[in-house]
């Protein structure tokens, strides 16, 4: 029997080590301003202000790195579709049988929907709505042509 694997992630232009040095670097240069405005011009304000900024670019940088491995693998293996989905570090498997599995393109939320019987799993939000309806005619295709 033929498997199939679709792995769905976030788009994210850059690596956890390129967005940290980034991070790190904007910190820096916020902090390293607001320490010169505060000793050369006696601006005493500007040093809680840059680290209070810099705090909230801190957190700012975990909310985003808490959500950076989000995505979903779902698997073709017969008669099963196992459907693994990663969420801030967590993760959560389905096992629905692809005899019964129907497909469905919702609307308002931009999710994929597969259901079985009493289970309905969101999947590809954070696809692109063209990725998305190319996603739904390949995986309706591929269960209906093997199942």
């Amino acid at each position: 029997m033929p498997t199939r694997e679709w792995r769905l992630k976030r788009n994210c232009s850059l690596t956890p080590r390129q967005s940290l040095a980034a991070t790190v670097f904007l910190m820096a240069l916020v902090l390293a301003i607001g320490v010169a405005a505060a000793f050369a011009s006696g601006v005493w304000l500007a040093l809680p202000f840059s680290m209070l900024c810099t705090v909230a670019v801190g957190i700012a940088f975990i909310a985003y790195a808490r959500h950076a491995t989000d995505g979903e693998v779902l698997t073709f293996a017969p008669p099963f579709v196992i459907v693994e989905i990663h969420e801030c570090g967590c993760r959560t498997m389905h096992r629905m049988n692809a005899a019964r599995l129907s497909v469905s393109l919702g609307d308002s939320d931009g999710a994929v929907y597969l259901c079985d019987g009493w289970q309905r799993i969101p999947v590809g939000r954070q696809l692109p709505a063209a990725a998305r309806a190319e996603f739904v005619r390949q995986l309706r295709r591929f269960i209906v042509d093997d199942c």
